[in-house]
């Protein structure tokens, strides 16, 4: 099965977490400028519980995917700060692995912060067309995440000429 990213933006992430848009949401996050710097930050906290902050390095989209995590004690937070990434997600279904079928990926820009739920399936994020990096925000657990093999293929997929800024 192939799985196309979409853009965030243009899509409705409310089912998955709360998508901002750091420089352009005028509603949820305030603005101020400087004489040599611009600044953007949320209203309210990004998640409900102390945070921990992750940095990961993701392989460059298309690939395979393989596994999904999903965590209970906790939001998360992800950052595209430098080079547009690739995120996987899916709905939980009990305690049903994920499926194929009901991944969707959505590209992360500089400037794009998706939070997701608790009980949300992922997989780390990949670099559009390259590898690249990206910070988190989430409370560890007690016990490291547990990754679950996705039923069915999926192939995810995202054009690579959407790599413009």
């Amino acid at each position: 099965m192939i799985i196309r990213a979409v853009e965030i933006r243009n899509f409705d992430f409310s089912n998955y977490g709360i998508y901002y848009n750091m420089t352009r949401d005028r509603e949820r996050v305030l603005h101020s400028r400087g004489v040599s710097y611009e600044d953007h930050m949320t209203c309210l906290p990004l998640i409900d519980t102390p945070g921990h902050l992750g940095y990961t390095v993701g392989q460059r989209a298309p690939y395979t995917l393989h596994s999904m995590e999903k965590h209970a004690h906790t939001m998360e937070a992800l950052f595209c700060a430098a080079a547009p990434i690739v995120l996987c997600v899916a709905a939980s279904c009990a305690d049903l692995p994920p499926r194929a079928e009901d991944v969707r990926a959505v590209i992360l820009r500089p400037g794009d912060v998706a939070v997701l739920n608790r009980g949300i399936w992922h997989d780390a994020c990949h670099g559009l067309g390259r590898q690249a990096a990206y910070y988190y925000l989430a409370s560890r657990g007690e016990t490291p995440a547990v990754w679950v093999e996705v039923e069915g293929e999926a192939v995810v997929e995202a054009d690579t000429f959407y790599d413009i800024f």
